[in-house]
């Protein structure tokens, strides 16, 4: 009876593809899940990543739809990739009422950990359809190497 009510769970969804920074992370991500979707009384907006580790390079792409591209400022910081911005809603009627609403809005920070190591002066990032593509190029030394074995 109450299921038209409460949110949609996305049924299927990826596990997060990066690890808490703390113990604190995790009792904060499990409160904040259930509340996506009920205004002020959620998180806030946390763009999804899918991130993918090539021979030569690190992909990571991030849903942020609705922005401009100088709304996002994305910055590498102690071998970590940081996304930030905000999502604005915004203000058209005052006396609109809303019967359900899932779409999330409010500021966000997403601290991405790199495995390796990549070239800082070599980072693109593009920006198409709501989706943030950042290209990490690994360092030499960073990469994979074959090694021969000697009889």
């Amino acid at each position: 009876m109450l299921e038209k009510w409460l949110p949609s769970s996305r049924s299927g969804s990826l596990p997060r593809s990066t690890a808490p920074e703390n113990i604190m992370d995790i009792f904060e991500d499990m409160w904040a899940r259930p509340l996506r979707g009920f205004g002020e009384l959620s998180r806030g907006f946390i763009p999804s990543v899918e991130v993918i580790e090539k021979e030569e390079t690190i992909l990571v792409k991030a849903e942020i739809p609705g922005l401009d591209p100088e709304d996002i400022e994305v910055s590498l910081e102690n071998n970590n990739l940081i996304l930030r911005g905000e999502k604005k809603r915004e203000q058209k009627d005052e006396k609109e009422n809303y019967v359900h609403m899932e779409c999330s809005y409010g500021m966000f920070n997403r601290v991405i950990p790199l495995r390796s190591n990549v070239d800082k002066d070599k980072v693109t990032a593009s920006y198409k359809n709501g989706v943030l593509s950042v290209s990490l190029p690994k360092t030499q030394e960073s990469r994979s190497k074959k090694i021969s074995i000697e009889s």
